[in-house]
């Protein structure tokens, strides 16, 4: 929308200074957020657009991009979110010259003028005032486009599925009985294999492994080898095998892993403890006291509960047992006061059976950045998801992009990081992260019942506004996942909560990502319980219903453009609905979020020539600019497509 504003320098010889407004300007303290280094706000886009965006306070009634190119343009932006603290403004642009300059004008609901540029509100912009855009040398955040509108299936393979009993450990527990910490049950890689046509049918295009590397416990995250596939899991050859039948059917997969913490058995972990400080890979960790021990007092064990494991002393006396045996690491007891086992190095959380990385050495660093590289080169593999990044040197990140993509252009890299990620979604590091934002908002809003819909539309806007599209479209927006209870669980008799909740995987941006067995109803709780086998042999016990629910929408956003690539932008809420767009180009779906199952009919201002139900129940009628919606079933969300 171009304003009929006039804008022009008043200064044309020094080009010193622009008018925009005819009158007076107001010098209030004014809140605006924007930062053209943060891609949340300012994001080139592969065809050279811009997405850019920006924050006010909610007394703004207008914004405007005031650009200097080949021509003067005041370009007005469109409010696509409000809450009761900020609206949120953005326009998608083309700038005409590869260096250019812009500011931005503003007018506040009681009719006062504002200037913004670098320094804050102004009376007048100026030259040192103005952002300014070299296309040449800013940075694209290009993630691949299969990505976007992605369905992410997770697998902890050892409780997936048994599919070569040749493998299996001997002492391995019954396939369905209560999980362990220690248990193993027999999973394997080739049950992975033959259950691809099951995991393709719920609209799955990705595939996302934990840790599948060797190593002598059920979660892998301690591998002693990075370089080799768990025998236990079938090996390299099993791996290899479903790499290519995944391919086949067009899925992808991406690999779990862990370069902040090995297992003492490492190569370069067991010369340190051989040679001590002689050891050429003394530097690739940190020794606090030499020789490499571990000091362990067991008259301590009753305090098992300050190292969780549930307060289980026995389980966890079992477990260090384990862990002193194998490791061939040095065991120090006394009968002091302190933690019941201390390693003498820097250990993940003091883990004793994880001693972390030294990524800033250069030995270290290599061998971290040989792994990344080995698994593409040699696997095929579509991507990483990295275990703990935000604990691992910030820079390492950088050479870890550049290895990876240098070895596969359209891999995709994913964190493991809580909360706010974006120093490092900005397409220089990772293309997204697990949102565990996302799952937090949808416990609070579909599980706990603790928000109500106004609280819940505003999350989602700011879920929207945190990153920028790219980053947002590489996101896995999880609801459960191997570390925290599984949603079922945190829904307790709020069971039809999940519902809901995979409702706004399917239309909101980002990868809906599916932990193994949500589908069906699973609803362990913490570790170890929300690792159980998946009962293939008792489809009684399946919830059917969610399952259907979760394939219809998750194939829906798979397949729907409008779901891959468009924009977001909250359209109302009130006592009995939330509702939101997706918009590309001229086309659009309005997702109505009915978490309480009303019935009750809908208005909502529309451009629309014509509508149909995409998803869901309901009668529709187009009337003087207005969609009415009415006759509806019992549904947890509409689906609406607007043309």
């Amino acid at each position: 929308m171009v304003e009929s504003h006039s804008v022009e320098f008043t200064d044309k010889d020094e080009a010193q200074k622009l008018e925009f407004f005819e009158g007076d300007v107001h010098l209030g303290h004014y809140d605006f957020r924007f930062d053209i280094n943060d891609k949340k706000f300012f994001s080139p886009t592969e065809d050279g657009n811009i997405n850019l965006r920006i924050h006010s306070e909610p007394n703004i009634a207008k914004v405007w991009l005031l650009v200097e190119d080949d021509q003067l343009r005041p370009l007005e932006l469109e409010m696509y979110a409000e809450t009761d603290r900020f609206k949120f403004w953005n326009i998608n642009l083309e700038f005409k010259k590869d260096i250019s300059k812009f500011s931005f004008a503003a007018q506040s609901t009681d009719g006062l003028n504002i200037y913004y540029g670098t320094s804050g509100v102004a009376n007048f912009i100026s030259p040192s005032e103005k952002w300014i855009y070299n296309s040449k040398e800013f940075t694209k955040h290009v993630i691949p486009d299969w990505i976007y509108g992605s369905v992410m299936y997770q697998v902890f393979p050892e409780r997936f599925r048994n599919g070569n009993d040749d493998i299996t450990p001997k002492n391995a527990l019954p396939w369905e009985s209560e999980p362990t910490r220690l248990g193993f049950h027999g999973g394997d890689i080739n049950g992975v294999t033959e259950k691809l046509d099951y995991i393709k049918s719920l609209g799955v295009n990705i595939i996302y492994f934990n840790p599948i590397f060797q190593s002598s416990s059920t979660h892998k995250y301690d591998a002693w080898d990075h370089f080799k596939v768990d025998d236990g899991l079938g090996g390299d050859e099993a791996f290899k095998e479903l790499i290519d039948e995944a391919h086949k059917k067009n899925m992808k997969v991406i690999l779990d892993c862990s370069l902040n913490h090995v297992h003492p058995r490492h190569y370069a972990f067991q010369d340190l403890v051989e040679k001590g400080e002689k050891s050429e890979y003394k530097d690739w960790f940190t020794v606090f006291d030499y020789p490499v021990r571990f000091i362990h007092r067991p008259h301590l064990y009753s305090n098992t509960y300050k190292v969780g494991w549930d307060g289980n002393e026995e389980e966890y006396k079992a477990y260090l047992e384990k862990t002193f045996e194998e490791t061939k690491v040095p065991v120090d007891i006394k009968d002091d006061e302190g933690p019941i086992v201390e390693p003498t190095f820097k250990a993940w959380w003091g883990v004793p059976d994880m001693p972390k990385m030294n990524l800033k050495n250069d030995g270290a660093r290599k061998w971290a950045l040989d792994v990344t590289e080995y698994w593409i080169k040699n696997f095929d593999i579509d991507g990483w998801r990295m275990d703990v990044a935000k604990e691992l040197d910030f820079s390492f990140w950088k050479d870890f992009r550049d290895i990876a993509q240098n070895a596969k252009k359209d891999v995709v890299l994913i964190s493991e990081i809580f909360g706010d990620t974006s120093q490092w979604l900005q397409g220089d590091r990772f293309d997204g992260t697990m949102n565990y934002s996302f799952r937090e908002t949808m416990v609070d809003f579909f599980a706990t019942k603790r928000i109500d819909n106004k609280e819940f539309a505003n999350s989602l806007s700011n879920l929207y506004s945190m990153y920028s599209f790219e980053a947002l479209s590489a996101c896995q927006n999880l609801l459960s996942s191997h570390d925290v209870r599984r949603f079922l669980n945190q829904c307790e008799s709020n069971t039809d909560g999940i519902f809901g909740a995979v409702f706004l995987q399917a239309t909101f941006p980002g990868i809906a990502g599916i932990y193994y067995g949500d589908e069906i109803g699973l609803g362990g709780g913490g570790d170890p319980f929300n690792r159980e086998p998946f009962p293939w042999d008792s489809e009684d016990k399946w919830n059917k219903d969610l399952l259907k629910f979760t394939s219809e929408l998750m194939n829906i956003k798979v397949n729907e453009p409008i779901l891959k690539y468009g924009n977001f932008q909250m359209v109302s809420f009130d006592d009995n609905y939330v509702i939101f767009r997706r918009k590309l180009k001229n086309e659009s779906f309005l997702c109505i979020v009915n978490r309480d199952k009303q019935n009750k009919d809908i208005s909502i201002p529309t451009s629309a020539q014509n509508v149909e139900a995409v998803y869901g129940e309901c009668e529709l009628e187009i009337s003087s600019g207005t969609l009415k919606i009415s006759g509806l079933a019992e549904n947890f969300g509409l689906i609406i497509k607007e043309i």
